[in-house]
């Protein structure tokens, strides 16, 4: 998304000193389970109060210094995210601004609506969780499987064997949602659509008694967006199930094989409980990124959508060293002329004849008015209205 390669250059820094909390904290939570078992296998096997609460205390340390840096991590993240939502809406709106009829046109009104609000929520949303929690579980993921292997090297075959599985329902997950997620995005612009034009015409609905009408035609788009919207969650709700059995099934392995280790005298018990540790540490990790996934396909979709508007070239062209003051004066002294402010009113007549319209964008073929026939007299005046009428 090219678009996005302007606000990535500005909040770079912001965004790397957010990373760098996560993994400081990433890094506290590592630390814990091997201080767990040390106190297990050591203090509590010994009877060694001392060093249980000398380690107890170490433990509680690292946990402050993850505290410290999970609260830096958050106000970093809110802060980011906010002005780069509110900076990306407020340049979305002025592109918008800055088009042409013609190119206006190319997008429905309740599409561009949808697009400053809930598409550029979308972004921000996803960038407000990447700072936050996304980037941490690749970091904890890793970070957990190089310890487990240092703890212990026999029992990591079972992760080598519950990863790739984990893996391939993630691509599925991304592949099957990304073009559901892109229909659900659509349905909500007729939804706002319908709403739009209903909110437009308000006068002449209630002026002709057309209530039932047009609740028959919002109820209609709204089953579909909620049609769409329901097929897109169960979709996705079949993953994250499948992901959470595929590893506690890991864990039992790991209970399992761990206390015949245990029994033949080739591993502690206090390794055991901070393998489970570990692995309970890559479920939260593998959890988490595919719900970084499932935002992820949201958010791409949205963010093509927000990228469609800012690619569209600008049919209004000025001369580069025009100032856009002269260039405003010049398009109002034009409308001006159009509407015979600068010129003497022309005698004459306008006559259509089997005269065919359709806007710009529609399929080939699909015309709004056919074989419209009228005559404009002079001293009359015809008013036409756009694609609501």
């Amino acid at each position: 998304m090219h678009f996005l390669k302007k606000y990535i250059k500005k909040y770079g820094k912001a965004f790397s000193l957010a990373i760098l909390f996560v993994t400081l904290e990433a890094l506290a939570d590592l630390m814990q389970p091997t201080i767990m078992s040390k106190i297990i296998d050591v203090g509590v096997a010994n009877a060694q109060l001392g060093y249980v609460l000398q380690m107890g205390g170490f433990m509680l340390l690292i946990t402050a210094f993850g505290a410290i840096a999970a609260s830096g991590r958050n106000v970093v993240a809110s802060t980011v995210s906010q002005k780069f939502g509110t900076e990306m809406r407020s340049d979305l709106f002025r592109k918008i601004q800055s088009l042409s009829f013609e190119s206006i046109d190319k997008f429905d009104r309740a599409a561009l609506i949808t697009r400053l609000t809930n598409d550029i929520t979308q972004v921000q949303n996803f960038t407000n969780g990447l700072m936050r929690i996304f980037a941490k579980a690749p970091i904890l993921c890793i970070g957990a499987l190089i310890m487990a292997a240092r703890l212990n090297p026999h029992l990591t075959v079972i992760l080598l064997v519950v990863i790739p599985i984990v893996g391939v329902l993630i691509a599925l997950n991304m592949r099957i949602g990304f073009p559901l997620f892109m229909k659900v995005q659509k349905a909500l612009d007729r939804v706002n659509g319908a709403m739009r034009e209903y909110l437009s015409g308000v006068r002449v609905v209630k002026a002709f008694n057309r209530f039932d009408y047009e609740v028959d035609k919002f109820s209609g788009t709204n089953n579909e967006y909620r049609a769409r919207a329901t097929l897109a969650a169960r979709a996705m709700a079949v993953f994250n199930p499948a992901i959470q059995l595929t590893v506690n099934l890991g864990v039992v392995a790991v209970i399992w094989l761990g206390g015949i280790r245990v029994e033949e005298g080739n591993m502690q018990v206090g390794q055991i409980i901070a393998f489970v540790n570990y692995m309970t540490q890559i479920l939260f990790s593998l959890m988490t990124i595919s719900m970084v996934f499932n935002m992820l396909v949201r958010a791409r979709a949205s963010a093509g959508r927000i990228d469609e508007v800012f690619s569209e070239v600008n049919r209004m062209e000025f001369p580069a060293d025009e100032p856009a003051e002269q260039a405003a004066e010049r398009m109002a002294d034009r409308l001006l002329a159009g509407r015979g402010a600068a010129e003497p009113a022309v005698e004459g007549r306008i006559d259509f004849e089997n005269v065919f319209f359709s806007y710009a964008g529609d399929p080939e073929g699909t015309s709004v008015l056919k074989n419209v026939t009228l005559t404009c007299l002079p001293g009359e005046t015809i008013g036409i209205i756009g694609s609501t009428g």
